[in-house]
């Protein structure tokens, strides 16, 4: 009985992987130009490219850049081609004496440039555009690899080149940004996808904030010991501002398949996290507080000091905020915080500026001052000096005034001033919004 159980279940695992095992296509990318080397243009070409690879479901290994010599391109894509099925060049294609990346291909393969007149077609077309005629410069463009496959470029007058050598590919597209995305869409992908040799990928992203990545994971253990093996579960923390993504990778060859199951186990996931998942993709904390206020008809107000109005931007950078955002009051001086707020002067006098009592005042006055159902205050020092030993720079307080009282909460940051801005205005926008939810942590407690 043991061994047709364990039969059943290899013929089973077999059979359920069989669709997911298709092998994953390996690419590098290598950037031609001594102008990215030396700073002076960002290479943008490669990040957009492995962004589309990506959502094809093929792995880059890794992004190279070379100088425009015919040394430096040939060990690069000697090496590429050792490593990965798929190469994709971009720039060394102009009519200019400088641009070698097309002869060096060319010996590389043992190929011969032989005139294309379909590109010089495009050429002549494009240069029709601007009222000129094309000469004898655009007609050494036009000479192209004889065995190479041509991609003509609709965005530029430098065609894109196709080699295959042993199974491997090898692609080479300008530099321009415009025309090689022209070309990766309209022509490499493509071809690529047309020949059945990509495996289909799908991914489902949230985003969490609240606790930090080694607790997100101890939390997913389970999950992901459950996760089959042709799904991944990723995180990507960003400790400039807090958020933690986490991605659910699934890769196979069914994408309706793949999809279902995704669907399926993000529901594990986000029952197993709740309101610690605020938002999905490119989602933000004040756009998920957006969608709570509108939904509740609720209306806010912000009353900041050490934040210096970054919350009420990050408010008012959603739109239709004026459906629930009435205004709010930067007071960085005392005197303001006395005046605009009704804040106590005994109350700075005794606990200062920075402390629970003022920034709770803070919401109070603005509460009365703007007639809101809630109010966000902020008081700290954002350093990078000004700190003392009982109060070191990164000490902030947050308090939200709601209708049933105000609650604070305490901050201990680091000593960099625009991380703590940035922490500070996310944190205080996610305690009202996990407020709004009912689901406040255990030191947030009405104070009146």
């Amino acid at each position: 009985m043991k061994k047709i159980i364990a039969a059943f279940f290899e013929a089973f695992l077999t059979k359920n992987l069989s669709s997911h095992q298709k092998r994953i296509m390996k690419a590098i990318i290598i950037n031609i130009g001594d102008e990215i080397l030396i700073g002076q243009i960002v290479n943008t070409n490669a990040a957009w490219m492995a962004g589309e690879l990506n959502v094809y479901g093929i792995d880059v290994l890794s992004m190279i850049t070379v100088s425009d010599e015919k040394e430096a391109i040939v060990n690069a894509v000697e090496s590429a081609i050792c490593d990965a099925d798929l190469v994709l060049m971009t720039g060394g294609l102009g009519p200019t004496k400088d641009d070698i990346t097309k002869k060096t291909l060319c010996d590389l393969f043992g190929d011969e440039l032989e005139f294309h007149q379909e590109s010089f077609d495009n050429i002549a077309r494009i240069l029709l555009q601007f009222g000129r005629e094309p000469d004898d410069r655009y007609r050494i463009q036009a000479m192209m690899p004889k065995n190479a496959q041509i991609l003509i470029n609709k965005m530029g007058t430098a065609p894109g080149m196709w080699f295959e050598k042993e199974g491997k590919i090898v692609v080479s597209m300008p530099g321009v940004p415009k025309e090689m995305m022209y070309l990766m869409s309209k022509k490499v992908l493509p071809i690529l996808q047309s020949r059945n040799i990509i495996q289909e990928i799908v991914h489902i992203t949230f985003i969490c904030y609240g606790k930090g990545e080694t607790d997100l994971s101890e939390m997913l253990e389970s999950f992901e010991l459950s996760l089959p093996p042709y799904i991944k579960l990723a995180y990507l923390p960003n400790t400039g501002n807090g958020y933690i993504r986490l991605r659910l990778s699934g890769r196979g060859n069914d994408r309706k398949e793949l999809e279902d199951e995704l669907k399926l186990k993000s529901e594990e996931l986000k029952l197993q996290l709740g309101n610690l998942i605020f938002g999905m993709n490119e989602e933000s904390l004040e756009n998920a507080l957006s969608k709570i206020l509108l939904e509740k008809n609720l209306s806010l107000s912000i009353a900041e000091s050490c934040t210096g109005g970054k919350i009420a931007h990050k408010i008012t950078s959603i739109a239709g905020c004026s459906k629930y955002f009435m205004g709010s009051v930067v007071a960085y001086s005392n005197e303001l915080k006395i005046d605009l707020l009704g804040v106590n002067p005994e109350t700075i006098q005794k606990f200062g500026a920075v402390s629970e009592e003022t920034v709770i005042e803070m919401a109070i006055g603005a509460k009365k001052r703007f007639k809101t159902d809630y109010v966000i205050s902020t008081s700290g020092i954002a350093g990078p000096d000004g700190g003392t030993e009982a109060k070191p720079v990164g000490t902030i307080w947050i308090a939200i005034a709601h209708p049933d009282g105000v609650l604070s909460k305490k901050l201990k940051l680091g000593n960099l001033r625009e991380r703590n801005i940035e922490m500070t205005s996310n944190i205080a926008i996610n305690t009202l919004r996990l407020l709004l939810l009912n689901e406040l942590k255990e030191d947030l407690k009405p104070t009146y």
